[in-house]
């Protein structure tokens, strides 16, 4: 049982399986949870724009009764008549104790003089605004040019003052004007409904946003989400910014599945690195499987080459040394007889000198593949490249291919094992002449051999312009060749030879066609004594 439940928790397959239902239900519950709060949202919200028009319109029909009974009054009002005045102070006696935010009701002339109007007084009182008030004179005059109801802009004093001028229906006193003042403070605490009050959080604002109403109790403080209303006659800039007071549950409930969302999704990615944990440990394995097969194979072919190596070095050295006596004998024999031909002379020296040369790379060969170490003595970068050009010239010469050499580095001696760079220049010289023998084309090509001096090293460049290289990644591995005939060991064996003096090889394709192959050896230079500094030297072509 302990192993059942042991094996259930750490197959990765069941994990996988458990992370996907948890994505899956993490997805679907997230969507029908935004869902469910949108729904709720949106229903909060058009609840709150139903009530504020609601409230709105409760207001409004207000005032407008109130403006048709004042008209109907005035309508029957005969100022000369005592009478008649004494019925419409009753009236409007009535309408100003029942609407608390009336303040006064006034009947004036054509000279916007008081006729008659409550509250009674000899001079009037300090919180009602002047009749020549500015914004109260336009309202009046706004009234009597439009011979309609006009509302004037808010005025504070001590209370957010509102002015409504009325015209006056008798055809005998046309010219008078109803005046009604309003407390807007107390028009909306009279109107505006407990419930309204308990469930927002309501404000009067001027067009600048500056609140009107409440004037007591500080700045209503709204949420975020604001409902807007205009209020009042067009041009007023008075609006309604209501806001829920209180938090709604779904807003917690929007919490929660926020903080469920997070914990799920924190599960997943612990999940999916664990997933990939797994699976780099597992492709981690299989590659080493893989490394390790394949080094066993390359460590028997290397064993097989190295005992060949040193077989062949071996038994070439004995004719290689036969050569070189009788080479050396030949000389002798010139020197005593009368034969004096130069070229029989330059033939045999040149016999001497190439066994010599040989002999020497079987000798750098066998300590290469003994790993013993060969010592590294200065020598002129000038004669490293020609004496590896004299070594491809002949190839050249019958594949009608110039060689171009560029060396800027001329007087400059490096520390290195100078047969076997020659062998790596060499090598690279007659891969490129082989990639440009395999293009066949009829015009002449040109192979570059080009030197170049950096701060810290000294970078040799051989170019062709032949078909280009592929699988430049795999170009320097053993046993990777290109060639039907050849065996994949001399770029490998030339990257060797470079890493062993410090330095780096690679290659690339040229964007005109062709390869260009790059190594570069640490500068560990020796002036020549007879120059001050290195100079650019002129190109020499050789064809």
């Amino acid at each position: 049982m302990r192993f059942t439940r042991h094996h259930f928790f750490t197959n990765r397959w069941t994990l996988l399986g458990m992370m996907l239902f948890l994505t899956v239900g993490l997805f679907a519950s997230s969507t029908l949870g935004w869902l469910w709060y949108a729904e709720k949202r949106a229903t909060a919200a058009r609840q709150s724009s139903l009530d504020l028009l609601w409230m709105e319109q409760i207001i409004t029909n207000k005032l407008e009764t109130q403006q048709v009974m004042l008209q109907n009054w005035a309508l029957d009002l005969d100022p000369a008549s005592k009478p008649s005045r004494q019925e419409f102070l009753r009236r409007i006696d009535e309408l100003i104790k029942e609407n608390h935010a009336i303040l006064a009701v006034e009947i004036i002339d054509e000279q916007q003089q008081r006729l008659i109007g409550l509250p009674d007084y000899d001079q009037r009182p300090a919180h009602l605004p002047p009749l020549n008030d500015p914004l109260v004179s336009e309202a009046i005059q706004q009234s009597r040019r439009l011979n309609s109801s006009a509302y004037s802009q808010v005025i504070e004093q001590f209370a957010p003052l509102w002015v409504l001028a009325l015209p006056n229906s008798n055809e005998q006193h046309r010219l008078h004007r109803i005046v009604v003042t309003y407390n807007l403070d107390k028009l909306l605490t009279q109107e505006v409904p407990w419930w309204f009050v308990q469930r927002y959080d309501l404000s009067l604002v001027d067009e600048h946003d500056k609140q009107l109403s409440p004037s007591e109790g500080g700045i209503v403080a709204h949420n975020k989400e604001i409902n807007r209303l205009d209020f009042g006659p067009s041009g007023s800039g008075l609006t309604f910014k209501t806001s829920v007071r209180t938090v709604q549950n779904f807003d917690n409930l929007l919490i929660g599945l926020a903080i469920a969302v997070l914990l799920f999704g924190i599960l997943i990615i612990w999940l999916l690195r664990l997933l990939r944990r797994w699976i780099k440990e597992r492709k981690a394995a299989q590659q080493a499987l893989r490394e390790r097969d394949e080094l066993l194979q390359h460590t028997a072919r290397l064993s097989s080459l190295a005992e060949f190596a040193s077989g062949m070095a071996h038994e070439l050295n004995q004719p290689l040394a036969a050569i070189a006596n009788y080479a050396a004998a030949a000389e002798c024999l010139l020197e005593t007889d009368k034969i004096q031909s130069p070229k029989v002379r330059q033939a045999i020296e040149k016999m001497g000198e190439e066994s010599r040369r040989a002999g020497k790379i079987m000798h750098s060969m066998r300590n290469f593949i003994q790993k013993s170490a060969t010592p590294h003595e200065p020598y002129s970068i000038s004669q490293l490249v020609h004496e590896s050009i004299e070594l491809i010239e002949a190839q050249a010469r019958r594949q009608h291919v110039r060689i171009q050499v560029d060396l800027r580095t001329e007087d400059i001696k490096i520390d290195c094992d100078a047969v076997m760079l020659k062998q790596v220049l060499f090598n690279l010289m007659r891969n490129a002449l082989d990639a440009m023998d395999a293009k066949q084309t009829d015009h002449a090509q040109q192979l570059e051999i080009r030197t170049e001096q950096t701060e810290d090293y000294l970078v040799f460049s051989v170019t062709d312009q032949g078909q280009g290289v592929q699988d430049i990644d795999k170009l320097f591995q053993a046993f990777y060749t290109t060639k039907s005939e050849g065996m994949g060991l001399g770029l490998a064996i030339c990257r060797t030879v470079i890493e062993n003096h410090g330095g780096k090889i690679w290659a690339e394709n040229n964007p005109s066609g062709g390869a260009s192959f790059h190594f570069r050896l640490p500068l560990k230079t020796q002036q020549m004594p007879q120059t001050q500094s290195a100079q650019p030297v002129p190109s020499i072509q050789r064809s």
